[in-house]
């Protein structure tokens, strides 16, 4: 059977990624927060960094030789200045001048922020940002990413921010949005608190890890605080496969802080003080993880050479499914072995020349 030509879906993926095109706020009157309008762009959310962050190895690589046959154009950011706005509560700094950061991602955008919370971000001497849009009938790739960060890089450019102590957050969708923000940015946020909706790496979630180096900082630094209400039964179910599955890829830092009687709602005051208890406590260096993550290597370098023995007896449709599957799941771990194999492949079956 002929293998599928890659170009459409090639060219779905950069209409998800928006070719990266650009596509009031509402304020309790009793928050301590103040709205805010976005007026300063990260480089982090640029097309170069998201793609290179949030595509597999392989993608990125078949995208790059597409764009050689057709002439497709990214946009270097998809927000304007001037049009965003954001919640932004900022306390006293600590004794050291210093503040931490919680970036959080909404599902709607007319949530209000429990009235608890505000406690602990005082407590704690950290800064809150959200974007007032950002909800879940945004596009993740377009606006919900770049707009995480952009929060992160308005109040990091005004700010004293002790970047080991940078965390971003989500309730429901706007958590599988943190989700993906954390795990392509491991050198910018420390932890992510996840809470009502998470997602396994692989398959059609699209989550993968980004390069060796930021996914082994993954590894031993991340703070996975899984927070889901105790009622809220689908999603505790969704949480326990993704915590086997950040497991079965050697993350150190998984956390669980139930809360007991919660239904599809994010803590109260209490609640969350705990949550950022586990965000603040560094992960441990252990002989297991370090063992863990050797192991996993010699894993994936074996499935490599699978791939490898298929493309020696010509079994390319076979080599091509094993190395999506491998892609997918583990990303700039299995590189850049899986892109030089998918170079041979795509030569070896003509998928670079254009129908």
């Amino acid at each position: 059977m002929p293998m599928d030509n890659p170009f459409l879906s090639l060219l779905r993926t950069l209409m998800a990624l928006g070719g990266l095109l650009m596509a009031g706020s509402v304020h309790a009157a009793n928050s301590p927060s103040k709205n805010v309008t976005l007026d300063t762009l990260s480089p982090l959310a640029s097309a170069p960094e998201l793609t290179s962050r949030l595509l597999s190895p392989v993608t990125q690589e078949r995208i790059a030789k597409f764009r050689e046959k057709v002439d497709v154009s990214l946009r270097e950011q998809t927000i304007t200045v001037g049009e965003e706005p954001f919640e932004v509560f900022v306390p006293e700094p600590g004794a050291d001048g210093k503040y931490g950061l919680m970036v959080f991602v909404w599902p709607a955008d007319d949530i209000q922020v429990p009235e608890g919370w505000w406690r602990v971000f005082r407590d704690e001497h950290m800064i809150y940002v959200a974007s007032r849009r950002s909800s879940n009938v945004e596009n993740i790739f377009d606006r919900r990413v770049p707009l995480a960060l952009h929060g992160h890089e308005y109040v990091r450019s005004r700010y004293p921010i002790d970047p080991a102590r940078v965390y971003i957050g989500g309730f429901s969708g706007g958590s599988r949005t943190a989700q993906r923000v954390a795990m392509a940015y491991p050198d910018v946020f420390s932890g992510v608190f996840l809470v009502g909706g998470s997602d396994s790496l692989g398959g059609e979630s699209g989550f993968t890890l980004p390069s060796a180096a930021l996914s082994q900082l993954m590894q031993r630094q991340t703070r996975f605080v899984f927070s889901t209400g105790g009622n809220d039964f689908p999603n505790r179910a969704k949480d326990s496969r993704t915590r086997k599955n950040l497991e079965s890829l050697c993350m150190q830092g998984i956390r669980s802080v139930p809360q007991n009687g919660v239904e599809h709602w994010v803590p109260d005051g209490r609640g969350f003080r705990r949550v950022m208890n586990e965000l603040e406590r560094p992960v441990d260096q252990t002989a297991e993880g370090s063992a863990c993550m050797a192991n996993l290597a010699r894993s994936i370098s074996a499935q490599l050479d699978a791939v490898a023995e298929k493309v020696a007896e010509g079994k390319l449709d076979e080599a091509q499914r094993l190395l999506a599957r491998l892609d997918a799941q583990y990303g700039g771990l299995a590189a850049p072995r899986s892109v030089e194999l998918s170079r041979v492949i795509a030569e070896k079956a003509g998928l670079y020349e254009l129908p």
